[in-house]
């Protein structure tokens, strides 16, 4: 798996849930969500609100 850092929207997206965008890498991206590898490797969804 390869993890990647997050672009500059990914970072507000993943800072409006309360998570430090910092410690946080993407390991999976979807239509619906993203999946986040923090660098503890604690692992979190996060999923896209559709408008």
């Amino acid at each position: 798996m390869q993890k990647r850092k997050l672009t500059r929207q990914q970072k507000i997206f993943v800072a409006s849930h309360g998570l430090k965008p910092e410690n946080w890498y993407i390991a999976k991206e979807t239509d619906e969500y993203y999946q986040l590898v923090s660098k503890l490797g604690v692992r979190r969804l996060l999923w896209k609100d559709k408008q």
